[in-house]
C-alpha cells in the first residue's frame, strides 16, 4: 500500500526512487495522509447500521418493518450516560 501511495512528502534515495523505511514510519504517514470527512463517518455509520438491520431479519428471525434506523450522531451531544460516542445503541420498544 505504502509503495503505491502518492504521499508528497515520502522520503527518497539518490535515484529518486522510494526509500526503504522501517513499517512504523510507512504506517505513520499512510495514517497522516488519510482524511476523512463528517460525511464518510455519517456513510459509514448508515452503512453499518444498515447492515445490522440486514443480519436481524434474515438472521435473528425479526420482521423488517419492526425494526427502524434513526439518524446517527457524530459527537457526544445527547449521551446522557457520559460513555464513548464511538459507539452502537439499540433500544426496544
Amino acid at each position: 500500500m505504502y509503495d503505491d501511495a502518492k504521499l508528497p512528502d515520502k522520503p527518497k534515495n539518490a535515484v529518486g526512487l522510494a526509500k526503504d523505511i522501517p513499517p512504523a514510519e510507512m504506517e505513520a504517514m499512510l495514517l497522516a495522509s488519510y482524511t476523512i470527512d463528517d460525511e464518510a463517518l455519517n456513510a459509514l455509520a448508515n452503512e453499518r447500521a444498515q447492515a445490522v438491520k440486514s443480519w436481524l431479519t434474515a438472521n435473528g428471525s425479526i420482521a423488517s418493518e419492526r425494526m427502524f434506523l434513526v439518524a446517527s450522531k457524530l459527537g457526544a451531544d445527547g449521551v446522557k450516560d457520559g460513555g464513548a460516542p464511538t459507539r452502537v445503541d439499540f433500544a426496544l420498544k
